[in-house]
């Protein structure tokens, strides 16, 4: 019989409940009343609120997770993948291949029209190199063409598009940016970083409903992975309009934090949140504002990261900053002051140290605690950088999902001594650094539980072991995805465990990830997702 006053309007029992509280308890069972949990204990503690209109799942021994929280994605990046040529392998193999997609894209708009294309990634390619604009033009001689890359650091282009942008052998690099050349002085087509703007500013913008159903489809996805909560990384005026039309539609499965964007081609964000007032935290549990994103190095596969040692790949030097040190210094002084906290693009060692030093600086000019600033990505991040991060209270959001799919790159580009330093989450666990995990999504575009494999394993893709000393085990990698994910967004007292008060969003998992063979890990499936207290997703 239920409690007199107390209904659960849903029970799951006779389960594995891992709660990632404070002392990791497994349970057997959980009580949801509403949007949040009731109670966690014993199958016959929670069933104690069982009454006549209570839906009961017997689990039959399956576990169950808190809801998956990815702390660093892209998703208006990955909704528009979807209008787009998807050149991710395996679909595109080899440079010939992505000639006949070009090609076939063209055709279907007609002459003239831009032909884009993403997820591109010349190691990926059998021939192990960028594809050119001259190659590019046989494909489409009639239309413009960008193929951005997976990482969001480089595009190629063909001859139209550099044309239409004013690129020739005469155009200067960009500040922050580096236009590919070959020998004789001419531009390849390829373009790092900055760069990329002379040509993307001139590319068509998707329309709302094309973005908006765009993002239908990456919010099934993520229900699917279990992805209950994410920390969207490009939040503009654009973006966060479709984000509040959906919740408005009725389409709530998916909690959405946002980072407002610095410097995008049209727009920067601090500016209007400065002048309105608005502070980390404005929003509700669907939808917030919780910093402002900088962008300030490049990329770790890319070889433009900003670093101390030069790296081998891409550029194969000290990398690229988007700022300058002083626009840096500026920004980050502004926000903080402004009750807004930062979170910075920062990858090599010296990004990771200029975005503490910007971050030192705010907080000596107006201490505040737990503040809780972060570091996107903080890829190659070295003990020193580490002992600064935990004096500062700065929390970081590690891209270990980068591992299983550019983890070779990775390791080729930083060389041997680094792979000690890349995405340190043993070492940072152990000296108390609260770091969440993500997949940059659509950098990589693949379940958690893949990416919680390589946090466990080290393994890339290719069976390639990168940094075994900072494996951690299963249920320190739960807790990356989960209560760590909200400590970054302020929310790990409304979520990111399963415990009474907290928003019921969990998921069920189809074997139990704490003693099954670590290579199973990246298999697991979703079986249910539960968010606000109701199922949106069943396998």
């Amino acid at each position: 019989m239920a409690h007199e006053q107390v209904q659960a309007d849903l029970v799951l029992f006779n389960g594995q409940i891992i709660t990632i509280n404070k002392s990791d308890q497994i349970l057997e069972g959980v009580a949801i009343q509403g949007n949040k949990i009731l109670t966690v204990g014993t199958s016959n503690t929670v069933k104690n609120y069982v009454g006549s209109g209570t839906k009961l799942i017997d689990l039959k021994g399956k576990t169950v997770l808190p809801g998956i929280i990815d702390s660093h994605t892209h998703p208006g990046h990955a909704a528009v993948r979807y209008l787009e040529i998807n050149c991710r392998d395996p679909e595109i193999k080899g440079i010939r291949e992505l000639q006949n997609a070009v090609k076939k894209k063209a055709e279907e708009l007609g002459s003239g029209k831009w032909v884009k294309g993403g997820n591109y990634n010349d190691s990926k390619l059998v021939e192990k190199r960028q594809i050119t604009r001259w190659e590019l033009d046989e494909a489409a001689a009639n239309n413009p063409v960008i193929l951005n890359s997976d990482t969001g650091h480089q595009s190629v282009v063909n001859s139209i598009a550099l044309k239409l942008a004013g690129v020739t052998k005469d155009t200067p690099d960009p500040i922050g940016g580096t236009i590919d050349r070959n020998p004789d002085g001419e531009p390849t087509g390829l373009l790092y970083e900055t760069a990329q703007r002379l040509v993307g500013a001139l590319v068509p913008k998707y329309n709302i409903e094309e973005v908006k159903n765009g993002l239908r489809k990456v919010i099934e996805q993520f229900s699917e992975w279990g992805i209950t909560s994410t920390h969207d990384a490009s939040g503009n005026t654009y973006g966060f309009r479709c984000f509040q039309q959906l919740n408005s539609e009725g389409v709530k499965k998916l909690r959405v934090a946002e980072m407002m964007r610095s410097h995008t081609e049209d727009e920067d964000m601090i500016w209007p949140m400065l002048d309105v007032g608005i502070e980390s935290g404005y929003g509700d549990d669907w939808l917030k504002i919780i910093s402002y994103k900088i962008m300030l190095d490049g990329s770790g596969a890319g070889g433009t990261a900003a670093v101390y040692t030069p790296q081998h790949r891409g550029t194969k030097g000290l990398g690229l900053l988007v700022h300058s040190i002083d626009e840096l210094n500026d920004l980050v002084m502004k926000s903080h002051l402004g009750g807004i906290r930062v979170s910075i693009h920062a990858i090599g060692d010296r990004g990771i140290d200029l975005a503490l030093d910007a971050i030192e600086k705010a907080q000596k000019e107006k201490p505040v605690h737990d503040m809780r600033h972060r570091i996107e990505h903080n890829s190659y991040c070295t003990k020193n950088q580490l002992k600064r991060i935990k004096n500062l209270g700065v929390v970081p959001s590690s891209s270990i999902g980068y591992m299983y799919d550019l983890g070779n790159q990775y390791a080729e580009n930083f060389g041997y001594d680094a792979e000690r330093w890349l995405h340190p989450h043993k070492t940072m666990k152990n000296m108390g650094i609260i770091a969440g995990g993500n997949s940059d999504c659509p950098v990589s575009y693949y379940s958690p539980f893949v990416q919680i494999y390589a946090a466990v394993t080290r393994k890339t893709r290719s069976g390639q072991i990168v940094g075994l000393e900072e494996a951690i085990n299963v249920m320190d990698a739960i807790r990356v995805y989960t209560f760590n994910g909200a400590y970054l967004s302020k929310e790990e007292t409304i979520k990111g465990s399963i415990e009474p008060g907290k928003l019921a969003d969990l998921i069920v998992i189809d074997r139990d990830i704490l003693t099954c063979p670590h290579e199973e890990i990246k298999n697991i499936k979703v079986l249910t997702t539960i968010v606000d207290g109701k199922i949106i997703y069943e396998r």
